[in-house]
């Protein structure tokens, strides 16, 4: 059992700890140290005792260990990461201990951030970082709880997509230049992501079959070099089938920008190079939208392939194996506001077949 004793103006908890060791913890007030000895016990009772020297180790310490776990994650994940803790985390409490990290502390570091102007989006990301690393910790033994889980984050509002109609779509491909306007095409026909359309090698594409194989995304990172990676879900690996207009303007396109090699990149720029996001918007995307009349992100063609594909009657599963995703839970949370005239052409349907039935 936990033992208090008073020396030297302080109170003194010892103990014994799973294994036998001897362990003890002073106190400047008796009833903190009483506390202290029957939380042990407890803890002890329970099978949740740690080590509390492991949780006496500095955050900026901890981050440490934590990103050389993280290394079987994607590149892009390490870099976010990285990014905010050397920005964000670290400058706040980088010298804190991880068992000494107060949730009030973490919260009013969130509103200082939202009250410096920093979007409630990246606010938020800031804290899940901070939060993969604690919970790390409790994973790994060095803490009991989590301090984040006692914290109320900022709430992010939904972005509304923007989704175009067919004619505004063909407008805004055509507003590209001859180089780049397959590209929006076979993006707003087979809701392929960014990664995915400009990692896509010439060997992964069937003209004749009207097939493209998805099986890769080429990403770049904050040095600009580049990285290949298989999709982040198994369901991401797909086959696409495309019509014929845009299976003649994919060949066109092979032939007349692409090189005659296998791992050949389908779209590039001029020199031959992957396309990068930033410059692609700034040169010929956004200069595109308005000569079009438009206003979208990039990744709103994804989102108008899925709407345009439930405006003809496209079923749910055939969606969800089409965009890459891993549950037909995922294609419904996200896209599920879009069925609502379905559901009306169904009732529509089912009163003709009831009215006929029962004349």
């Amino acid at each position: 059992m936990a033992s208090v004793e008073r020396r030297n103006g302080v109170y003194r908890v010892r103990y014994r700890d799973p294994v036998g060791a001897n362990r003890s913890r002073t106190f400047r007030r008796k009833v903190d140290a009483e506390r202290y000895a029957r939380e042990v016990e407890v803890e002890k009772d329970r099978g949740a005792w740690l080590d509390p020297r492991k949780a006496d180790t500095p955050l900026a310490e901890w981050t440490e260990t934590f990103m050389s776990l993280a290394r079987t994650l994607s590149p892009t994940t390490q870099q976010t990461y990285r990014r905010d803790l050397d920005r964000y985390v670290l400058p706040r409490f980088g010298n804190y201990r991880l068992g000494r990290i107060p949730p009030e502390e973490i919260e009013q570091w969130l509103n200082d951030e939202l009250a410096d102007g920093i979007a409630a989006s990246s606010v938020h990301r800031h804290y899940r970082t901070l939060r993969r690393v604690l919970q790390t910790a409790v994973e790994k033994d060095r803490l009991l709880a989590n301090p984040c889980d006692r914290v109320r984050p900022p709430k992010v509002a939904n972005r509304e997509m923007a989704v175009l109609a067919w004619i505004q779509a063909i407008a805004l491909a055509e507003a590209h230049g001859e180089r780049f306007r397959t590209l929006i095409y076979l993006a707003v026909e087979s809701g392929m992501r960014w990664s995915e359309l400009v990692g896509l090698r010439r060997k992964n594409v069937d003209v004749a079959r009207r097939k493209v194989r998805v099986l890769e995304q080429l990403v770049q990172l904050d040095d600009r070099s580049w990285v290949r990676r298989p999709p982040k879900t198994s369901a991401g690996v797909r086959s696409v089938t495309i019509s014929a207009a845009v299976a003649e303007m994919l060949a066109n396109h092979l032939e007349r920008f692409a090189v005659d090699e296998p791992d050949a990149l389908v779209f590039a720029n001029a020199a031959g190079n992957p396309l990068s996001h930033s410059s692609f918007l700034t040169h010929h995307f956004k200069p595109a939208q308005m000569r079009a009349g438009v206003t979208c992100r990039f990744h709103d063609l994804r989102h108008t392939s899925v709407a345009l594909a439930i405006a003809e009657g496209a079923h749910s599963k055939t969606i969800q194996a089409r965009m890459g995703h891993s549950s037909i839970t995922v294609t419904l949370d996200r896209y599920g506001h879009l069925f609502p005239e379905l559901d009306e052409s169904l009732a529509s349907a089912f009163d003709a077949r009831l009215r006929a039935a029962r004349s």
